[in-house]
């Protein structure tokens, strides 16, 4: 006996049967939808990329512990994308004379991660990424905070149900290097331990800190930093301010985007965060998570923010950008707990789909012709292909949701004509084969006028 094999996909991978994949779809396009509207053009890079231009400026552990890496024929090392961004700052790079600024662009990839698979997380997975490169101001960081409530308000949520806790590399740089007098060269430590604060329980954290910075003015600061949901709550927990902390780029910086936020109405969907640094060495200024604030489901759903040297592994010249990836997958799950994804989206909706049922397979060639003129019109059509019992043929199309079909027979055929039926009203009758589709427009009308006075 041959050998059977499994007919499950590669673990962390998944398979998308019709009425999945009408689920996600419908997801990205409330997403392509609101990027759109704000005059974002859609984009699309290789899903295979030189390894390098990951290590160089995203974190050691995505590229050695959490991607797909793969070897060509010539022995160099490739990466399956386990995010966007340097793949967006290299087509930038590329064309940057060329492109106006500022350059809003977005992209709906599938990335790749090799981690544990688990709630929220898949080895392979849709992740629309929106992103503003060009613009230098705060109203770029400002502009992508407004795309995010727009998109989750697309969707019936609402600030009980999600807030984008936001922070700033710059500030937390001017915490550490003004108040807990940490190093430059230990700031990327700094992040990774940080990062962690909501990964893991607080004695393991607690251990992890202690254990990586052997000093105890650090580590009591960064237990400060963990928690506080204010600038001012956070400042209020040292002594000793230095008044250049208060000139500082960073600490103006963060004052200045909670004043826009106020000011633009949204304030109730954003949190300023203390913990959140985001893990990615990339991120220079304005940085956010947005979380599920729900009891039944907290985590963050996904990040973004602001990064100003990225091109630098391409080029000498220097273009900031600001944008976040958001997993499909991810956004399915906040969606699902808030009863956000109508029970229809995953039916496939017959109701503009014309049904030709033929009474005799002689008539299949006939069938096919017509189903020509209908489809060139536009309108989905279907062939019954299983013919001779017009009541089964009629049921069936009745079970689809199907309003018209078309019947054909040997009367049909040889006068060159066809029977249109209306299965709302059950009304049928001959036409020509040229006035075949005002018929079925006339139909649609009228079914459409019978749903809008209902």
């Amino acid at each position: 006996m041959s050998k059977k094999f499994s007919i499950e996909p590669l673990r962390g991978m998944n398979d998308y049967y019709p009425p999945d994949l009408r689920e996600v779809n419908w997801i990205i396009e409330i997403i392509r939808d609101v990027a759109e509207r704000y005059c974002y053009e859609e984009y699309e890079t290789p899903q295979l990329e030189p390894i390098e231009i990951f290590a160089a400026k995203s974190s050691d552990e995505l590229v050695n512990e959490q991607s797909f890496i793969i070897e060509n024929k010539k022995g160099e090392r490739l990466i399956l994308i386990p995010e966007l961004t340097p793949s967006l700052a290299r087509m930038i790079a590329k064309k940057s004379q060329e492109l106006k600024k500022p350059i809003r662009w977005f992209s709906i990839p599938t990335c790749f991660r090799y981690e544990r698979p688990q709630r929220g997380r898949r080895r392979a997975f849709k992740q629309p990424n929106v992103d503003i490169l060009g613009e230098e101001s705060l109203y770029a960081d400002l502009e992508i905070f407004n795309i995010i409530v727009d998109i989750f308000s697309e969707f019936g949520a609402t600030s009980h149900q999600f807030q984008i806790y936001y922070n700033s590399r710059r500030f937390m740089d001017s915490v550490c290097k003004l108040i807990l007098r940490i190093s430059e060269d230990n700031l990327p430590i700094f992040y990774k331990v940080l990062d962690k604060s909501d990964k893991m329980e607080e004695d393991e954290f607690e251990k992890y800190v202690i254990d990586t910075f052997q000093d105890e003015f650090i580590t009591q600061g960064i237990f400060k930093l963990k928690d506080a949901k204010s600038v001012e709550e956070l400042l209020n927990k040292f002594d000793n301010i230095p008044e250049e902390f208060y000139k500082s780029e960073g600490y103006n910086e963060i004052i200045n985007f909670k004043r826009l936020i106020e000011e633009v109405n949204i304030s109730n969907y954003c949190m300023f965060s203390s913990g959140t640094v985001r893990g990615l060495d990339y991120y220079t200024g304005i940085i956010y998570e947005v979380f599920d604030t729900g009891k039944e489901n907290i985590r963050s759903i996904f990040g973004g923010g602001r990064y100003d040297d990225l091109l630098s592994i391409f080029s000498d010249e220097k273009i900031t950008g600001t944008g976040f990836g958001m997993g499909v997958y991810t956004l399915s799950l906040f969606l699902k707990t808030y009863n956000l994804i109508p029970e229809e989206i995953k039916e496939k909706d017959y109701s503009d789909t014309i049904y030709i049922a033929s009474i005799s397979e002689d008539l299949s060639t006939y069938a096919f012709e017509i189903a020509r003129i209908i489809r060139d019109e536009d309108f989905p059509c279907m062939i019954d292909y299983r013919f001779k019992n017009l009541k089964n043929q009629l049921k069936r199309a009745n079970g689809l949701g199907v309003i018209i079909v078309v019947i054909v027979g040997p009367e049909e055929l040889s006068e060159k004509k066809v029977t249109i039926r209306n299965m709302i009203s059950q009304e049928q009758k001959m036409v020509d084969w040229d006035e075949l589709i005002d018929e079925i427009y006339n139909i649609i009308d009228d079914f459409g006028k019978k749903e809008f006075d209902q």
